[in-house]
């Protein structure tokens, strides 16, 4: 289950505005979930999807309603990035995504986007087939998250190659002028 330091400040007119911004009613399982903890930092939490196989990633952060990490700003960096039916909802170690699918099509489906693999299409041309599949609604996918003990991740990790999005590069420096 998902280790969060819960985002303050939920308010239920954000979530309003949210919606009809989207044009989108949000599933119950995840509007549950912003009212209890509004988005939020994750700890010591890892989570899988697969491609060629399962494949895990380090979630570090949840979005939320007027917190710091935006749904409204995330949705308006990403919406020409990521599926249009979709909504960005976390984000991993890497600058990954997290999105929740909102087509009457796989309805509340969460998947993984892959920043990387973006450059192989065109502006707005990614589809949901692009994303991995992680789980088929949102409590599944808290449900599915794991508890890692860094310490036992580490030993014999070594980091061959680094790259880091310039949206979450930009995100970064303007934090640290905080």
């Amino acid at each position: 289950m998902i280790n969060i330091v819960s985002s303050e400040g939920f308010n239920e007119n954000d979530l309003i505005t949210f919606s009809r911004k989207i044009g989108y009613e949000l599933p119950k399982d995840y509007i549950e979930f912003l009212r209890h903890h509004n988005g939020g930092y994750v700890k010591n939490s890892i989570s899988s999807y697969f491609k060629n196989g399962k494949q895990k990633f380090f979630l570090t952060s949840m979005f939320g309603l007027g917190s710091d990490d935006d749904l409204l700003s995330r949705f308006e960096t990403y919406k020409k990035r990521i599926p249009n039916t979709c909504i960005p909802i976390g984000r991993d170690a890497g600058g990954n995504l997290v999105c929740l699918n909102l087509s009457e099509d796989r309805y509340g489906y969460v998947y993984f986007w892959d920043h990387e693999e973006e450059l192989n299409y065109e502006e707005g041309k990614i589809t949901i087939n692009d994303l991995y599949l992680i789980t088929e609604t949102f409590n599944e996918f808290l449900n599915s998250i794991e508890r890692d003990d860094l310490k036992k991740s580490e030993e014999g990790y070594k980091v061959k190659k680094v790259w880091v999005d310039p949206d979450f590069l930009k995100e970064l420096e303007n934090n640290s002028d905080k």
